[in-house]
């Protein structure tokens, strides 16, 4: 065998992206709370960079704090207890009682005033340590018995007196055992509701009525009458306690208002905060100091000027793809959701003279909040269907009469895909079975059988 070594030149053409096009390719995909999330970082690295305050004065310079001067005051221990500014007792005393306590707060409460014995409550602690957010146990018995060193038993008394605890259903291990202590605390607690919760909640759940009828003796109306009431049931004992710390609300990019009878493009500007570069560090940076210092200085002035730069180039590709939008669905902003037209990215980027994947990291994750509510971007994307008379119908209208079909059908005896098609033909949308089965499933309707009513 033979091996054989040739230094061969080639040309070639690539498309290298550096750090700073990346970088600005990134800031353009990110939405409101990623980007401001990417900022609180970067100002953590970078001492330059700072909120611009459009109160404070052009020509003041913001000090760091390790160079600004105190004057300090003493004052007398009496100046202090008897001014009034200081504390506000009236105030502190309302915002205790405001307070919400957490779901173990509020069992730990309960836990303290029962009637269990020492060694009870240990085990109850444990317990409520161990609870998730919607208030159901994450560990088994006998590992609870084990970290004791008791006997199961022991530890399942300790879980049935607990399980009595507010909010109903909590410390429960699953969600049937959650919904039968929720219907065992009731004073009419039922035998016909705590055997089909334990034995037929999957059957329930796919609307087999006529199936657990059959099995439990009952008639369809019982059944489905108890189906009403579990559903009335709170799966999610400790839903009540949430703080809302995991919540991340939509913040719109874009708000279109009508001015002066004109729709026009607003940036929010509340979304994203202005950055300067402190001023400290523009005068210091021409001053006698160490050489490895001004280069640290200005290397964080250009990153910092940069990182302004691609906010502003931000802004402005924003606006000019949310200028497109609103051109080509006018009458969406004007007349609402049924009036919404088929609309492609690489028709935005031919009409703004960029890149369709630029237009696609522009929308990504952008919303805009107009009189009929807050949409995202990609919202304004639709496919496209030609009705019988050859005019074009956006995907969203398809939808749109399809759920006004659904929303209108008879309980007893909904419609079926084959039968929503007929119904779409008529009028006048040539669309297929499978079609509106795709269109239902992602609107989150069920099925002919789950929408069934008895």
């Amino acid at each position: 065998m033979n091996f054989n070594f040739d230094l061969n030149l080639v040309q070639s053409q690539k498309l290298l992206l550096t750090p700073q096009l990346k970088q600005a390719l990134e800031i353009l995909r990110m939405n409101s709370q990623e980007l401001m999330e990417y900022i609180e970082d970067e100002m953590e690295t970078n001492p330059v960079l700072e909120f611009a305050d459009q109160d404070d004065s052009l020509d003041e310079i913001n000090y760091p704090v390790e160079a600004e001067q105190h004057d300090w005051e003493y004052e007398s221990a009496s100046s202090i207890s008897l001014r009034e500014d200081r504390f506000d007792l009236e105030s502190l005393a309302a915002d205790k009682y405001t307070l919400k306590l957490s779901l173990k707060e509020h069992l730990l409460f309960q836990l303290h005033t029962s009637d269990l014995n020492e060694k009870e409550t240990m085990m109850g602690e444990y317990m409520i340590d161990n609870l998730d957010d919607d208030g159901y146990l994450t560990i088994s018995l006998s590992q609870i018995a084990k970290f004791f060193n008791i006997p199961s038993d022991k530890v399942a008394n300790v879980l049935k007196n607990v399980q009595k605890f507010d909010p109903p259903g909590v410390f429960a291990r699953d969600l049937k055992e959650c919904l039968m202590i929720q219907v065992k605390s009731m004073d009419h607690a039922h035998e016909d509701i705590l055997k089909v919760i334990q034995l037929y909640l999957d059957d329930l759940a796919s609307n087999k009525l006529a199936y657990v009828a059959k099995k439990m003796g009952l008639s369809v109306e019982k059944v489905a009458e108890i189906f009403d009431f579990i559903k009335s049931l709170e799966p999610r004992p400790g839903r009540e306690f949430y703080n809302g710390d995991d919540v991340k609300y939509i913040v719109p990019d874009i708000m279109i208002r009508n001015i002066r009878n004109k729709f026009e493009v607003v940036i929010n500007e509340d979304a994203i905060p202005l950055l300067n570069i402190n001023l400290y560090y523009k005068e210091i940076v021409h001053k006698d100091i160490n050489i490895e210092a001004r280069k640290f200085i200005q290397t964080k002035m250009d990153s910092a000027a940069w990182l302004i730069r691609c906010l502003e180039q931000r802004k402005v590709t924003l606006r000019k793809v949310a200028e497109c939008i609103l051109n080509k669905q006018l009458a969406f902003f004007e007349s609402g959701v049924r009036a919404i037209k088929p609309l492609t990215m690489k028709a935005v980027a031919n009409e703004v003279d960029m890149h369709e994947s630029t237009v696609s990291r522009t929308v990504n994750g952008k919303y805009i909040e107009c009189q009929w509510g807050i949409f995202e971007m990609r919202y304004f994307f639709t496919g496209k269907l030609n009705n019988q008379q050859g005019d074009e119908i956006s995907v969203e209208n398809i939808k749109l009469m399809l759920k006004n079909l659904i929303k209108s059908e008879d309980k007893r005896n909904p419609l079926s895909d084959h039968e929503l098609t007929e119904l779409m033909k008529k009028e006048g949308v040539q669309i297929s079975r499978r079609t509106v089965a795709k269109y239902r499933i992602e609107m989150g309707i069920l099925n002919t059988n789950k929408r069934k009513r008895y």
